[in-house]
């Protein structure tokens, strides 16, 4: 007997439905609520174990964060599972004949893909790394929202004043915020004012200039109240998710000092510290990959391929069936190493491509699988890199 429990995830609660060999099921599917219900797995799981004699699998999918409760519930009782990958598991339903979806059916359809031999081990991460991973995810999505914050607040800025764009070099400097943010709720801006956002880098010439620039500058009073009100709200929001992307880079640098192969991906040129945390949360072990061709379909890098009979596609496009955040990662360290031939080999690589004609998004594609191999086999090897 192979005594299998195959587990529907859904937000909350997830179906189950146990089996004692292929074909013949252990009772009724059941509904439990992840919070407080997975002891009934457990009591199901021992019982399958006391009448069998072999400890049951649970087969689950990789859906969404939910399944993150059960799978570390299952880690915590060390019970075997195997987690698919819902693009599997779709292709497998759609060749059955009959068209049924429901959470039982699909809990059966779990378990009978293992006993059909279509379930490998699933990749693991390390506590530390999910925890890095989960900052680094936030980061990204805090990033996105910082940028179109900018994007709302500089459309703002040209109407109720667009001469303030040329006093400071960053518009979106700490400083240039704060002196925006004293002009708009009426404040006379003073040296002191500006001293106290711009620090002792600044000498006082500099802030005597800015200072002179900014009272030489009226706000026209012809602008309406709300468009005035609507871009102080957007400096707020702006000076508060810088504040709050800064104490998550803090966090990922103190998360990232944890783990030795963040330092070993820093030795890369044009890889700092959020980028290596980045490749690091989403690659994982490199262990678990048996060559680098391996991790570059994990990314989704590798080209797809179509044939059929005599005729093979010369121009394909890559998969993208991939880690899309790892894709973005390497795509943002290869624009990095080959700025200002940060990184020589990588930049070299980059230039005979485009020599051979190769268009530039092409070529950078070829230089992020190229980039992947060189990351596995520091990974693998454990030693830094070698320029």
């Amino acid at each position: 007997m192979e005594p299998v429990i195959g587990l529907d995830v859904a937000k909350g609660t997830s179906v189950f439905q146990a089996f004692t060999k292929r074909g013949e099921a252990y009772g009724k599917s059941e509904t439990i609520r992840h919070a407080g219900g997975l002891e009934r797995l457990d009591d199901v799981i021992r019982q399958l174990e006391m009448q069998t004699g072999v400890s049951p699998v649970v087969v689950l999918e990789a859906t969404g964060h939910y399944h993150r409760t059960v799978v570390a519930h299952l880690e915590r009782m060390n019970i075997e599972h195997f987690i698919l990958n819902p693009l599997l598991s779709k292709r497998s339903k759609s060749a059955q004949l009959r068209k049924v979806k429901t959470d039982a059916a699909d809990a059966w359809h779990l378990a009978e893909m293992y006993y059909r031999g279509d379930v490998k081990p699933h990749r693991r991460w390390t506590d530390r790394i999910i925890e890095l991973q989960h900052l680094t995810r936030q980061h990204e999505f805090m990033t996105t929202q910082f940028i179109q914050s900018k994007l709302n607040a500089r459309a703002l800025l040209d109407q109720v004043c667009p001469a303030y764009e040329g006093v400071f070099h960053d518009l979106y400097s700490k400083t240039s915020l704060h002196v925006l943010l004293h002009m708009l709720q009426g404040a006379v801006i003073t040296e002191e004012v500006v001293r106290e956002t711009a620090g002792s880098s600044h000498g006082k010439a500099w802030i005597q200039s800015k200072v002179e620039r900014i009272q030489a500058m009226q706000i026209p009073q012809k602008q309406s109240a709300a468009q005035r009100t609507a871009l102080l709200c957007m400096v707020e929001i702006l000076l508060a998710q810088q504040e709050q992307l800064s104490r998550l880079e803090l966090k990922i640098q103190e998360e990232a000092e944890e783990i030795p192969e963040v330092e070993l991906l820093k030795t890369i040129p044009g890889i700092g510290d959020k980028l290596a945390a980045a490749l690091i949360a989403e690659i994982g072990d490199a262990g678990q990959f048996e060559d680098p061709k391996q991790l570059v379909a994990y990314a989704g890098l590798d080209p797809s391929v179509h044939s059929s009979g005599q005729f093979v596609a010369s121009s394909t496009r890559i998969t993208k069936r991939g880690s899309k955040r790892l894709r973005r990662a390497l795509y943002l360290a290869v624009q990095c190493g080959i700025r200002r031939s940060t990184n020589e080999k990588l930049r070299a690589y980059y230039d005979r491509k485009r020599e051979e004609g190769k268009p530039y998004k092409v070529t950078v594609i070829a230089c992020a699988n190229k980039l992947l191999h060189h990351i596995y086999a520091i990974l693998k090897k454990g030693q830094p890199y070698h320029k």
